[in-house]
Parts: C-alpha cells; structure tokens; sequence
C-alpha cells in the first residue's frame, strides 16, 4: 500500500547468526495457542518482519536485487519475518496457466530466507487490482479484471481510485460475485485453484509461517456502507465465503502451515472490524494493517480484539509506509504495548505514480527506528514487555506456564530476548528475579532459563 493512502487515512529469529548460510536449517513451523505465535517447544514466538513485495515485471524480489547479502542485512537487525509477495498476475498469466518457473523464484527467495532464520508469509498481493483500472501496478491479472464497460475516469491514483474509478468498483463487484473468465470458469475457484498450486510449492518447506490469502481487499460498490461503522455485512456474508473457499483449496495440499485471512482494507484506517474466521479452522490467524492516524490508534486493539473472539492469532502484517522515525517509534511502543507481533512497510517499498519502488534490498525494507530488543521466544506466557529508547532500558515479565496447555515449562527450556548492538554498543546489565542467564556477556540473544520455585519471572536489561 501506498504513503498516499496512509496520508489519507487509508509485520521468529531463532538461529540466524548461528546458521552457516550454506544449509537450510530443518526446523518445525510455527502454530498458535489463542492470541500467541508458538513454536514447536510450545514457547511463544514474536516476529518483528518486514514486507517484501516486489511490483515491477517479473515481480519478484530477485530480479530487484535482493540477495544473500540483504537477508543477512536482515537477519542481524533482527528481522526473524518477512511478507513475501507475490502477483496472481504473474503466477497465472492465463486462466489455468501457471507459470511454475516464477513461483520457484518466489520459493527460491523464501529459502535464501529460511537460511538465515527468517520466516516468510506468503503473501498474495495487490494494490487497486490492475493497471487497467487505474492501479499503479498489475497485481491481479488482465483477464480477470471484468469491468463491464464501466469507465476509467483520468486515474488520479492509488488509492484514490477506489473512490473515483467505476471501472474499479465493478471489476471488484465482479470478483465477489464469482463471475466467469473467459474459459467459463468462475473467478473464485480460479483464485482458489491459483493459491493450492503456489501452496503446493511451500508445503514443505522450513520457515514458512503461513499463507496470507489476500491483500487489502476493497468491498467494490459497497464501500461507503463500510464507514464508519465497518463493513458487518461484506466481511461476513462476501468476504469470508471467498477466502473460505481459498483455505479449502490450501487444506488440500498443506494441512500445517498457518491461513492467515484479512479483514476489508476499511480495517486498515479504524473502523471495526467483522471479519470471522471463514472456516473455523483451528490452525488460522488474521493478517490486518495498522494505518490508523492521530492520538487514538483504534486498528491495533480492533483487530487483536477480533482475532481473540476468533480465537485465531493476530499479526500487524502492515503498519509504516513513511521514513518519520519518532512516528515508527511510537507505533511500535504501541504494538509492545500489546505485546503484538509486526511487519513493517518501508516507505522506499511504495510504488505509486509520485514514488517509483525503490529496490527491495535489506536498507530498503526496514528502518533504523524499528530495531528494538524484544522477546522472540519466551518458555512461558508473556504478561507485558517495554522498551525505553531515550535510556536503553528493556523489561519483560512472564509467567512459566506455557500457553497451550497452563503446564509449566521443563527447567532447561530458554526465553531468547533479541537485544541490537546498536542499542547496545557498550554491552548491557542484566537483572533477574525468577530466571538465570544461561547465555554468554553481551551475547545479541540473551538466553534464560527459570529459576525453581518461582511462577513469575521479570527481567531488566540495561545499558552498560
């Protein structure tokens, strides 16, 4: 998504710098127990991601130089996720015509990724549908975009062009309404059959935290009931049917990996948000943005507070799109706040007609004001951790219990807090009540294991 639509109201490090680049580490997915990512101890695992969509032709990261010296990059400011993207447009050029030799470069990157101990959520991404209907880049194909006739006025834009395009709205309407492409076959069971042939490619593979089944979706002509009380009506009865039928087409062919279903793209700026869990299934979370602006951020505690209900896990897999470093810094005291789980958008990342997407290489994908100490694996249940920038003064409080089960942990099983060296650069103090150091002075991940008697450990961790 655009810094224009932000402007106008409109994300688990486990080995990485242990991990020799040359040999993918085999290592279980992650799950979730309620509202908490876990890990295959049954620890609780925090991402702090970032995006990487890359919208130019061949819409992949690769052909935009990103390599093994970026994933790297990453790794060692310690980004553990990343949304990986990738375009229905390229992956299906032609209704049931797949290109697999594109999908592999997309896997290819999920593996240069997984080297380092970077998760990837697959993401299925777009930004206005396509070029034809005013969008800034093509990431749903030509031969699905089904207008009608309706006009394309002077296109001011994404995302303006949501509001002003016909041809838009009606090419969304279509979507919904499983209208048929060419070949007779409806729209929906394309995007569905679409998705189950990408799965099929990652499946397998280690660090991936799950499938993120549509980016942003716009609710068509419906949209002014969507403000400002949500869009109740379009997120039940028309949304969740759709990504319904993508995570039955997914089940298919991975029964593990995480579905991470998205709200209306209205979600993004503050209204409430409806969206249900479109098959129950109990291996599911909700992917939402984090776009809200001024004083009071309502798109946070909406969609963790939905994701509750749900029962499912809840991932900021958007929130940023500018270079304001004290406005990144807030945000993201604010997600430590709720102990949430991020991916930021890079501001270079934009592609809009005021912006050209700048290359998706590691300076390019993050910010220096999102690299903060936090805890990427905790034995036990987080209760609330903060970070002070202005002192470099980190605390964490935890129970031992574990998440999934109210069972205490074994005592040899190790809370990792991810602690930057340049938040760090003469090395830290640590001060414990329930918990041990079992890691070496100034190690970047600080290691603990809980002390016996204890139910509760809080720890401080502050500059040398």
């Amino acid at each position: 998504m655009s810094s224009t639509a932000r402007v106008l109201g409109l994300v688990v490090l486990l080995l990485a710098l242990a991990i020799p680049a040359g040999a993918t580490p085999q290592a279980p997915e992650l799950g979730h127990a309620g509202r908490w990512l876990t890990d295959e101890q049954g620890r609780v695992v925090t991402v702090h991601g970032v995006n990487m969509v890359y919208k130019y032709p061949p819409y992949f990261p690769a052909a935009g130089g990103f390599g093994e010296d970026d994933a790297r990059y990453l790794a060692e400011h310690g980004i553990n996720a990343v949304r990986l993207g990738f375009a229905w447009n390229a992956v299906e050029p032609q209704p049931g015509v797949y290109d697999d030799d594109y999908i592999r470069q997309i896997r290819g990157t999920q593996q240069l990724l997984a080297r380092y101990g970077i998760y990837s959520l697959i993401d299925s991404h777009q930004d206005g549908y396509n070029e034809s209907v005013g969008a800034s880049w093509s990431g749903f194909p030509a031969w699905a975009t089904i207008t009608d006739g309706f006009p394309v006025p002077p296109a001011p834009g994404f995302p303006l062009v949501y509001f002003t395009s016909p041809a838009q709205n009606q090419t969304w309407a279509n979507l919904w309404r499983d209208r048929a492409a060419p070949d007779g076959i409806g729209l929906r069971e394309h995007y569905a059959a679409m998705w189950a042939n990408v799965a099929g490619y990652f499946a397998d593979q280690p660090y991936v935290l799950g499938y993120d089944l549509i980016n942003e979706p716009w609710p068509g002509w419906e949209y002014p009931t969507c403000f400002p009380q949500g869009c109740p009506r379009f997120e039940n009865d028309v949304l969740a049917p759709f990504q319904a039928a993508v995570m039955d087409a997914i089940r298919g062919v991975d029964r593990d990996h995480l579905l991470f279903y998205e709200p209306s793209v209205t979600n993004d700026f503050g209204t409430p948000n409806w969206m249900p869990n479109p098959t129950g299934d109990p291996n599911a979370g909700m992917s939402f943005h984090d776009y809200c602006f001024g004083a009071v951020d309502t798109c946070v505690t909406n969609g963790l507070q939905r994701a509750d209900t749900e029962g499912v896990v809840g991932v900021v897999t958007e929130f940023g799109a500018t270079t304001d470093q004290a406005r990144l810094t807030r945000l993201a005291d604010r997600f430590d706040d709720h102990m949430a789980s991020w991916m930021l958008w890079s501001q270079p990342q934009d592609q809009t007609p005021g912006h050209p997407q700048e290359p998706p290489t590691g300076p390019n994908l993050m910010n220096p004001a999102i690299v903060r100490p936090y805890p990427r694996a905790v034995a036990g249940t987080p209760q609330q951790w903060h970070y002070d920038s202005a002192t470099g003064t980190f605390t964490l409080r935890y129970s031992d219990r574990r998440a999934d089960s109210g069972q205490p942990f074994a005592r040899d099983a190790r809370t990792e807090v991810y602690l930057p060296q340049t938040d760090y650069p003469g090395g830290y103090l640590v001060e414990t009540d329930g918990a041990e150091v079992v890691s070496q002075p100034d190690a970047r991940v600080l290691e603990l294991t809980t002390t016996p008697g204890h139910d509760v450990v809080e720890v401080t961790v502050t500059r040398r």
